[in-house]
């Protein structure tokens, strides 16, 4: 402030012109960035997420028809004959299938005892799959099994072209004959190629990939498909938990060297068949992910900084518009009384404020002297009224002491001066027992009559450094100063037992009253003069709850009662 004093104000203005000028612009052009970063962001973490979905949905639909593929060819009643037949025809009927539908690495027919009596290219027959689970589950009902590694099928069947591993999905069947009775299990070998070529065709439009990744999980997190190492668990117990919570989403996984985005979605079955429980991971790096956001926000910060440029150039023009005629009038009221010849300021033209503002200072040096006369005896009187004002809406008008608004001031200005310096305070509230039967049984007249005996007897009781005041009815409140915490609850029982010794006459009657009081001592946490005042009242509560006349102070675990006088 004091390098702007220095300056003129042509320079003055086009400072806080052109400042206020990149300070409005950069607030709409960081506004706009953040909205369209997070817009983006929304949308790009529902289109990681959804692929995610498509992939799931795409492997639970094509799960579905191969298992319904395999359950028809179980159940179809033109082939149960063929279950018993020629072994020969019944491996024919199978390899004609998989020619159909190549995603199947074998098909096989196994006997109730487990063995496979006929199979593709002959591939197992006459071998035991009793120990198999797909032949196990399979002789109870429908079942599919989870992505796992060849065993027998390792050395019959060529690995995949990538040199992975042959990896298969079971699905089993069992086959009954014309009575119901149990023939055998039909098991068929999906080769999991099946599923890259889901993603294949999930990802056939480059638009849709932009540097995107699939991988499949398995229910346990363990990698089956995608750049990660098979086998692997990329994501903690506790993410993969937090997936099959909420089924589908996106989140930022910075666990690698970059910020990678990841969508996921888990498969739930589709119709009857029932899912296998995989989840289904999308990749992103956010690099990609967020470039067209990163872009759009480049783009409105330029445009920042050209607006920004313009705006400062219009302010040295708004800056040269309103300084000149302004330096007219400062140097032709600068030579008043130094040059006999100027007696008066020019009439200057610009704005209508600039004229305006020249015409009212001509007039202001010809009314000076008695203008400024005036002013000093209206600045007087004001004072005067002020005060009074101030004291009057200050002061209740019954009992004369300090009302609410006055004691909110000095109650602030005690809050101000402890977070300053230091200087402790605390606050009682008073407040007298069944003031209200003395209304309704000697009359409102009497009631007054009370409040005001209580409060001069308070007020007589207390240190002069203490203010006291009434908060309406019968309830008054005391700023206690520079007391410490030994010193409040003595302060608190002596206004107790000045209440409690106090009579007051109405009426050739004496009437006396009790109160209960709470007390609190400021302390850090309080935010404010009225979290004080707050916990006072709490304790005024409990000291009322506890039977009334006596004093409870807050934190300091103590009751004051008649009792303990």
């Amino acid at each position: 402030m004091a390098i702007m004093r220095n300056l003129s104000l042509r320079r003055q203005i086009t400072i806080l012109v052109g400042l206020l000028c990149i300070a409005l612009v950069s607030a709409a052009a960081i506004g706009a960035s953040y909205v369209v970063q997070q817009r983006t962001r929304e949308i790009v973490m529902h289109d990681a997420a959804e692929t995610a979905a498509s992939m799931a949905a795409l492997l639970d639909r094509n799960m579905y028809e191969r298992f319904r593929e395999v359950q028809n060819l179980a159940e179809m009643t033109p082939l149960r004959e063929v279950w018993t037949g020629d072994s020969a025809t019944t491996r024919r009927l199978l390899e004609q299938f998989q020619n159909s539908l190549p995603d199947y690495a074998w098909l096989g027919f196994a006997t109730p005892d487990g063995t496979v009596r006929a199979a593709t290219r002959g591939m197992l027959e006459g071998q035991s799959v009793q120990e198999r689970p797909w032949f196990r589950e399979g002789l109870k009902a429908p079942m599919v099994g989870d992505v796992h590694e060849a065993k027998l099928l390792a050395s019959l069947v060529p690995s995949s072209a990538n040199g992975e591993p042959l990896r298969l999905i079971d699905i089993a069947m069992p086959v009954h004959d014309s009575k119901g009775e149990l023939i055998g299990v039909l098991g068929a070998h999906l080769s999991w190629n099946w599923a890259r070529e889901q993603r294949r065709v999930l990802f056939a439009l480059p638009e849709k990939k932009r540097g995107k990744s699939v991988w499949i999980l398995s229910s346990d997190g363990t990698v089956t498909l995608g750049r990660a190492a098979l086998g692997e668990k990329p994501f903690s117990p506790e993410e993969i938990e937090n997936m099959r919570r909420e089924q589908n989403g996106a989140f930022e996984d910075v666990t690698e060297n970059e910020a990678v985005l990841t969508g996921f979605a888990l498969t739930s079955g589709y119709r009857d068949y029932p899912g296998l429980g995989w989840i289904v991971i999308s990749r992103q790096p956010d690099k990609i992910a967020f470039a067209a956001a990163h872009g759009i926000v480049m783009t409105i910060l330029t445009i920042d900084g050209i607006v920004a440029c313009f705006g400062l150039i219009f302010a040295l023009i708004i800056a040269r518009g309103v300084a000149d005629p302004l330096r007219r009038i400062i140097e032709a009221a600068d030579s008043i009384g130094r040059d006999p010849n100027v007696t008066s300021l020019p009439r200057t033209g610009g704005s209508a404020e600039i004229v305006r503002l020249s015409a009212v200072l001509r007039s202001l040096l010809r009314r000076a002297g008695t203008a400024e006369q005036r002013i000093a005896e209206a600045s007087s009187q004001h004072e005067k009224d002020i005060t009074a004002l101030v004291k009057l809406a200050e002061t209740d008008a019954l009992s004369g002491l300090l009302n609410r608004r006055g004691f909110d001031s000095i109650g602030n200005e005690a809050f101000k001066d402890y977070r300053s310096r230091d200087e402790s305070f605390a606050i009682l509230m008073i407040d007298l027992d069944f003031f209200k039967s003395v209304n309704d049984t000697f009359g409102h007249g009497a009631g007054d009559d009370v409040i005001r005996t209580v409060g001069h007897a308070m007020k007589r009781a207390l240190r002069s450094t203490d203010r006291l005041a009434r908060f309406g009815g019968e309830e008054f409140i005391v700023l206690v100063r520079e007391a410490g915490r030994d010193e409040v609850p003595v302060i608190a029982q002596k206004l107790r037992r000045a209440i409690e010794s106090t009579s007051t006459l109405h009426q050739d009657k004496w009437l006396s009253v009790t109160a209960s009081v709470g007390g609190a001592i400021v302390r850090e946490s309080d935010r404010d003069v009225q979290d004080v005042i707050e916990r006072a009242d709490t304790a005024l509560y409990q000291a009322k709850a506890a039977g009334r006349n006596r004093a409870v102070i807050d934190e300091l675990q103590l009751q004051l009662a008649t009792s303990a006088a």
